[in-house]
């Protein structure tokens, strides 16, 4: 496990690094959380091996929900700190190894804890759903448990914020059976992209 600190999340360096490892929220694209191939696997495969062979991607235009997602993640932070008292650590990238073919973007992490953190900043109305569930949204289950797969942790701290509302915040632990599917489809993934990387390159 690699934790980049070198450069912060949204930057250059960290595109760049994105374009040639594939990231916890791509999961998803590879497969199913009952370890069934996602019906976008083909053409995620596709695009990444583009953008390994140009070092470019399509840009990416933020909508307003993202943008508000991202002027409210240090303050979620910062209140997710203060109300667990745990100190939040952040960084750029943890890599899976030094080949860095994989990788999750933590929101934060304590190292010391050896505990992740994964913060949503939901409009209100999701916010109030998730509260009202009181459960990790089955939008992020394969994101939260490829970073417990890639770091090897046992817990990852999910929480869903919103500024003057009460914030869900529940720890999320292993789930072997998943953690082995996502391994083992990562891999397999990252075995045909290579394959297809070397066959469009020569």
């Amino acid at each position: 496990m690699i934790i980049e600190t070198g450069f912060i999340q949204g930057s250059v360096e960290w595109h760049k690094a994105r374009l040639h490892s594939v990231g916890g929220t791509g999961i998803s694209k590879i497969t199913t959380s009952i370890g069934k191939e996602s019906k976008s696997r083909g053409d995620f495969l596709i695009e990444k091996a583009s953008q390994r062979i140009t070092g470019r991607s399509k840009p990416l235009f933020p909508s307003y929900e993202m943008q508000w997602g991202t002027e409210h993640e240090q303050e979620a932070r910062e209140s997710f700190s203060f109300i667990r008292d745990i100190e939040v650590a952040e960084c750029a990238m943890i890599f899976s190894d030094e080949n860095k073919e994989w990788h999750v973007s933590p929101d934060g992490f304590s190292l010391e804890r050896e505990e992740g953190f994964e913060v949503k900043c939901p409009q209100l109305k999701n916010h109030l759903e998730y509260l009202k569930a009181g459960t990790l949204p089955t939008a992020y289950r394969l994101q939260v448990q490829t970073s417990l797969a890639l770091t090897g942790w046992d817990t990852w701290w999910f929480m869903s914020y919103f500024p003057g509302v009460k914030s869900l915040i529940i720890p999320i632990h292993r789930d072997e059976k998943l953690i082995q599917i996502i391994k083992d489809e990562v891999a397999r993934f990252l075995e045909d992209l290579n394959n297809l990387v070397t066959k469009l390159s020569a």
